[in-house]
């Protein structure tokens, strides 16, 4: 039987703390009447603290939440801020490598730093697994041998994956409020409706992702139901 795919944890809240402590000690130490460098470097942990302050969120609320919706426990919680992390948390990190570039006592190597920066492209691959996931368990539980059946198996499947049926689990599993992204992000009004249901409907497949990486196809044929 192949084995399971795994993905490691690379520490993405303890790192993301440990720039954070730097970025302060920095700005502490500059003399007051630098304003350019304090600006800097406040615009930086105000950054940081938005990032620390979602993942506080997503380990101590979310993650239980979670765990008690699906009767389960994840053994790599990390996982779930990789699903929840967006494309613009890249923007983060890669500034802040920038910023150490002449930095021989920077708190992260530049691998780490562009390792955090990926965490977005995580979260795409993840729904993909979990869109794909999704799309076998649906078949599975609602097979039915007879042929004249088929076009209703479609059916009953474009409903349950759709973006508009995944997104009322995402509101009341809360993940929208979760996502690890710029401080300065878009608000609700600035996107259209159907965008927000697209950006929902990925989290609860990246969520699917995670669950597929950690305990296989079968604890999603027990969890899939929760969602028709």
């Amino acid at each position: 039987m192949q084995e399971k795919l795994k993905w490691k944890a690379v520490g993405l809240a303890r790192k993301t703390q440990s720039l954070r402590d730097y970025i302060q000690k920095e700005k502490d130490e500059i003399p007051v009447d630098h304003t350019s460098k304090h600006t800097k470097r406040q615009r930086y942990l105000d950054e940081l603290d938005h990032l620390l302050e979602r993942m506080e969120k997503i380990e101590k609320i979310l993650i239980p939440k979670l765990e008690s919706i699906f009767r389960l426990k994840f053994t790599t919680p990390e996982l779930i801020m990789f699903a929840l992390s967006r494309p613009s948390i890249r923007n983060i990190f890669e500034d802040l490598n920038t910023h150490f570039n002449n930095d021989s006592n920077r708190p992260l190597k530049e691998e780490d730093l562009m390792e955090l920066a990926s965490s977005g492209e995580a979260a795409e691959v993840l729904a993909l697994i979990g869109d794909s996931a999704l799309d076998l368990t649906i078949v599975q539980l609602l097979w039915d041998s007879s042929l004249s059946n088929t076009g209703k198996l479609t059916e009953k499947r474009k409903e349950v994956a759709s973006n508009l049926n995944l997104a009322k689990y995402c509101d009341q599993w809360e993940l929208y409020k979760c996502q690890l992204n710029r401080f300065k992000s878009s608000e609700y009004e600035d996107i259209k409706p159907e965008t927000i249901y697209h950006e929902k409907g990925t989290l609860v497949e990246s969520i699917l992702g995670v669950i597929y990486l950690e305990f296989g196809l079968e604890v999603l044929l027990r969890i899939v139901p929760l969602i028709q």
